[in-house]
């Protein structure tokens, strides 16, 4: 039979109380009569309480604490342990070492089994508070730049509409027009914001407007400052379209309506042009062959730089084939195609230098061949 917790916590008690008592007279105690006697050995009783009244009170806390809390109390010690064979019970040292033994016991398959499953909740834990820390960062970033972006915007427009409003307009650099023309074909007024119109569609309203002009430079000065710099087209030619007479620039752009009188006062050289598809004032002839454009530009360019540019008073562009100009009003020059334009140019200057040419004779010069160039007097010859 084993027994009771009782009797068993008396005896660790009178066994621990033994050895204090033993540690007490073993210590060696100097004094003037000597070494103090050793007391007699008690018989060692087993079984009971103490009897002492600290003893007493000591053993009734401890068998209180026990019957409290059940849960302390110790296994029975089993019949075949050391104090049942009657030996010394372990030390200190061999209690901690078995009880550092059942701390780091193996764990049972059980608990093997659930350690993964324990782990991958830890982790999917954290990572599930990592992906939340991190999308409230994002959205934090996010929400803070889209309130900084509103705040920009809301600061360019109140600056924009405040600031940025015209308060100063000029035109400069036209004969032709007044600056409130100008500004008036511009569609530009006062209190309109800087920035809210093309300057491409400004320049050609002027040019629609006022044919004279060939070009507009815009210039905007902030905070509210607008200039426009004009350059003007004198009229060099003229020509008819749909039965009127029209003044044309050195760049073939429609200018304005004259009179025939007018444009020979005026000494512009009238020109025949072959069919065209569009004139429109202040822009340039649009003709139905492109090719037309590009062989009668080639031909008007030579002319100004040559010497005849002020003896021409007509050219006959119809043909790229049967080019012909009327010089000094009396002398028709066949310059064939378009080919060494310049050099059939200059030979025609000293053709018309020689004194055949002094008097009023009508005449022809082909110059189509430049090695066979060919003078025909004619006085009945057609210069219209």
């Amino acid at each position: 039979m084993g027994k009771s917790a009782e009797t068993y916590y008396a005896e660790k008690l009178q066994h621990l109380l033994e050895m204090q008592a033993a540690q007490r007279q073993n210590a060696p105690r100097l004094s003037a009569a000597g070494p103090r006697p050793r007391k007699a050995e008690q018989p060692r009783r087993t079984g009971s309480a103490p009897q002492s009244g600290a003893d007493r009170a000591y053993y009734d806390g401890f068998r209180t604490r026990i019957q409290q809390n059940p849960q302390t109390v110790p296994r029975r010690p089993s019949s075949t342990g050391p104090r049942a064979r009657g030996q010394t019970p372990p030390s200190r040292e061999a209690q901690g070492h078995v009880s550092a033994q059942r701390r780091t016991a193996p764990r049972t398959e059980s608990q093997w089994a659930d350690k993964p499953r324990e782990e991958k909740k830890r982790v999917d834990a954290y990572r599930h508070a990592a992906q939340g820390r991190k999308r409230r960062k994002l959205r934090e970033i996010l929400v803070t730049a889209v309130l900084m972006l509103g705040v920009f915007t809301v600061l360019c427009v109140v600056t924009y509409q405040l600031l940025f409003v015209i308060r100063s307009l000029d035109a400069s650099g036209s004969s032709r027009y007044t600056s409130e023309e100008i500004l008036a074909a511009s569609g530009v007024d006062m209190g309109d914001h800087l920035y809210s119109f093309s300057s491409r569609i400004a320049q050609e309203a002027i040019m629609l407007q006022c044919p004279y002009v060939s070009a507009v430079d815009v210039h905007r000065t902030p905070p509210g400052s607008i200039a426009f710099d004009i350059e003007e087209e004198e009229p060099v030619y003229y020509a008819v379209f749909y039965g009127e007479i029209w003044e044309v620039s050195r760049t073939l752009r429609v200018l304005d309506p004259i009179s025939e009188e007018d444009a020979k006062e005026q000494g512009l050289i009238k020109l025949k042009l072959p069919e065209i598809r569009e004139a429109i004032a202040g822009k340039q002839i649009s003709f139905s062959k492109t090719r037309s454009d590009t062989y009668m530009q080639t031909v008007l360019d030579a002319l100004q730089s040559s010497d005849l540019a002020e003896r021409i008073g007509l050219i006959d562009l119809r043909s790229p084939y049967n080019i012909s100009m009327v010089c000094d009003g009396k002398y028709k020059l066949l310059m064939g195609d378009v080919n060494v334009i310049e050099t059939k140019l200059r030979l025609a200057v000293a053709v018309l230098e020689d004194e055949l040419f002094q008097g009023d004779n009508k005449a022809s010069v082909d110059l189509t061949d430049l090695s066979a160039t060919s003078v025909i007097i004619d006085n009945q010859l057609d210069l219209n």
